[in-house]
């Protein structure tokens, strides 16, 4: 399925019977690695799962403008694909990035958020991950230098680096990284009203920021052991869903 969002086209699947749930994929991923690591054929037993391709990634629109990507617009795409549906309110799940899109969301649409699940992201640490790794990812990207971003990622699986590679245009995810950061990637975490259920592995340099935005949200924090960013997604997916499941509000 698709929808027009912005004069670009937005990919997602839909698929289940249970109450909304929306699923978005974080940088270099796409709403296929929902499926494929497992995670949307548990969650379809109860949900009605939209996963969603936002802008740059999948089979939605690559742009290499980074002023398509700014918060408001990207935000705003995925506004259209819950009215194309007809959604009212949604659990709003995102990894990574796709954890500052679930936010945002709910930050900027509070009438369409009941509860956001953030994995590896955190609002407190907007500054430090500006510097730490958006930058240098998207100067990568645009040198097209893959070997340098899985260096500074820690990627060392030669299956996720040839996935990651055949699967995006480094100049579209360049550009969606830069767009981030206009004007700024920042989201007080005041604006965020809904419930809140954070996860992230242990070996994640992002854990205390993550610890900072559960207490702003009176939000759980679960610490998947063992874990470090790439890992909390891709190698612990059953972990996960048993943490989350039991979280999650109908």
């Amino acid at each position: 399925m698709a929808v027009e969002s912005r004069g670009h086209r937005i990919d997602y699947t839909v698929d289940g019977d249970g109450p909304p749930l929306l699923l978005i994929a974080g940088t270099l991923c796409a709403a296929q690695h929902w499926r494929d690591f497992g995670y949307s054929e548990a969650l379809v037993r109860d949900w009605r799962v939209i996963n969603v391709d936002p802008l740059g990634h999948g089979a939605s629109d690559t742009p290499h403008d980074a002023d398509a990507y700014v918060a408001a617009g990207v935000t705003a795409d995925l506004v259209a694909v819950l009215d194309a549906e007809g959604i009212d309110r949604v659990t709003a799940w995102g990894y990574s990035r796709g954890g500052w899109l679930a936010c945002n969301l709910a930050s900027r649409h509070p009438e369409r958020v009941s509860h956001v699940v953030v994995g590896a992201y955190a609002m407190h640490a907007h500054a430090e991950e500006a510097d730490r790794l958006l930058r240098p990812l998207a100067a990568f990207l645009w040198r097209g230098d893959w070997s340098g971003l899985w260096q500074v990622l820690g990627v060392t699986d030669v299956g996720l680096q040839t996935m990651f590679e055949a699967g995006n245009d480094p100049y579209a995810v360049a550009a969606a990284i830069e767009g981030s950061l206009r004007p700024t990637r920042y989201i007080d975490p005041v604006t965020v009203g809904c419930g809140a259920t954070y996860y992230v592995g242990s070996e994640d340099w992002i854990v205390p920021h993550m610890r900072a935005d559960a207490a702003a949200l009176h939000a759980t924090v679960d610490v998947i052991a063992g874990q470090a960013h790439i890992g909390s997604f891709f190698s612990s997916a059953e972990q996960v869903l048993q943490v989350v499941a039991s979280r999650l509000q109908h």
